[in-house]
C-alpha cells in the first residue's frame, strides 16, 4: 500500500540544492537574520511537504490546519 506521506525525488532534490544556496549565502557574509529566516522556510516547507498540504498562505502559520497557498503562487 503506498504511503501519502513522505517527501519526493523532487522535493528531496529541492531541500538539497537549498540547503546548497545557505551554504553559499554564508560563505558570502550574509547576515544571520537572513539566514536563519532561510532555514526556517527550509524547515516548513519539508515538514509541510511530508505530510502533503502544501506551502502555508503565510509563512508565520506553519500549522499543518492552516491554509494552503494558492496554486497559482506555489513555485515547486
Amino acid at each position: 500500500m503506498a504511503s501519502n506521506k513522505g517527501l519526493t525525488l523532487k522535493d528531496y532534490n529541492w531541500i538539497n540544492g537549498k540547503c546548497r544556496s545557505i551554504a553559499k549565502l554564508e560563505a558570502h557574509g550574509v547576515t544571520d537574520k537572513f539566514i536563519r529566516n532561510e532555514l526556517y522556510v527550509l524547515g516548513v516547507f519539508a515538514f509541510r511537504q511530508f505530510h502533503k498540504v502544501g506551502m502555508p498562505a503565510d509563512i508565520l502559520y506553519p500549522s499543518l490546519t492552516s491554509q494552503p497557498q494558492p496554486k497559482e503562487l506555489e513555485t515547486v
